[in-house]
């Protein structure tokens, strides 16, 4: 249990993060799609009210009703609205005869005339050919494009969040790395390190760069010289179970530098994205100390990269 809150304490802002852009993404793909079409309602539901009471004084006060004169009405409340009515003047005019009839405060005789009267007007509608093109609901679009602005950016936000987590991690490799190279230093390697070591020793023996008096990189620190075509090169060799990290990279750069010679790093587990981008921008600058990494866990894997490397 305190393990688990510890790791919540260090990871708190990368759970705040991931909370965040899961978030982003619930309301993207299912609050705003619902908001966009309980705003539509709302707009045809005050358009419907609206056009109900607008007919029934019309009709009650025997003023002239025409389908032209409804279409205008409709027409204009779409207008001011923004939406599209999606009833048709027939299906209007018969909800304003069921409000009449049902309304019992008007005498029969009088909703018997007005009924009449909106009959004479329904005559008048024409259902609308099916192939006529008819007016577009923008706000499907506008649901579906706020929609897919919100999972673009819910995204980016996973984007970063994954970025920031291998940053995370690979500075915590860094930091172990440097443990992992003070260790080394003081003389206390594994014994599969050893072995993997003398392993890379053998494959450079077998291929015929390894330099026979090996006094000199001994006393340099590093593990092997080696030389192929008039070219020297140091040789180091790790045996990490995680990846090798900045620290580690910035001591070998050091060497190399210090040694005038060019560099090859083999190292059983990988390197840090940032570790590569520290060797590519120190080959940019020379021409005669380039660094060059082997990475592998095996005899052939090994050998091979080498001899590719160095053209044996």
């Amino acid at each position: 249990m305190k393990a688990l809150l510890n790791w919540a304490l260090k990871n708190a802002w990368n759970i705040f993060g991931a909370i965040g852009v899961g978030g982003t993404f619930y309301f993207s793909l299912m609050y705003v799609p619902d908001y966009v079409n309980q705003i539509t309602t709302g707009k045809i539901n005050v358009i419907h009210e609206g056009l109900m009471n607008d007919i029934q004084e019309i009709a009650f006060n025997e003023k002239t009703l025409s389908l032209k004169h409804i279409e205008t009405l409709i027409h204009g409340k779409e207008l001011s609205q923004g939406v599209s009515y999606p009833y048709t003047v027939d299906e209007l005019l018969i909800q304003v005869q069921e409000r009449f009839v049902g309304n019992k405060f008007i005498p029969l005789e009088r909703r018997e005339t007005i009924f009449d009267a909106l009959d004479m007007v329904r005559s008048e509608f024409k259902p609308i050919n099916s192939s006529i093109k008819t007016d577009y609901d923008w706000s499907k679009i506008i649901s579906w494009l706020l929609s897919a602005l919100g999972v673009f950016i819910a995204l980016i936000g996973a984007t970063s969040l994954a970025k920031k987590l291998k940053s995370d991690q690979e500075t915590e490799l860094d930091i172990m790395s440097a443990d992992i190279v003070s260790s080394e230093r003081g003389g206390s390697m594994t014994l599969a390190g050893f072995e993997f070591e003398r392993m890379v020793g053998d494959i450079l023996s077998d291929i015929g760069v390894l330099k026979s008096d090996t006094t000199e990189s001994f006393d340099a620190g590093y593990d092997f010289l080696v030389e192929c075509k008039n070219r020297e090169f140091i040789v180091e060799v790790k045996k990490y179970r995680k990846m090798l990290g900045l620290s580690t990279a910035r001591d070998f750069l050091h060497k190399v530098t210090t040694s005038g010679k060019g560099g090859i790093l083999i190292i059983s587990s990988g390197v840090t994205h940032r570790a590569r981008e520290l060797f590519s921008e120190h080959n940019k600058l020379t021409d005669n100390q380039k660094v060059f990494l082997i990475i592998g866990d095996s005899k052939e894997t090994i050998k091979k990269q080498l001899i590719n490397l160095l053209g044996v």
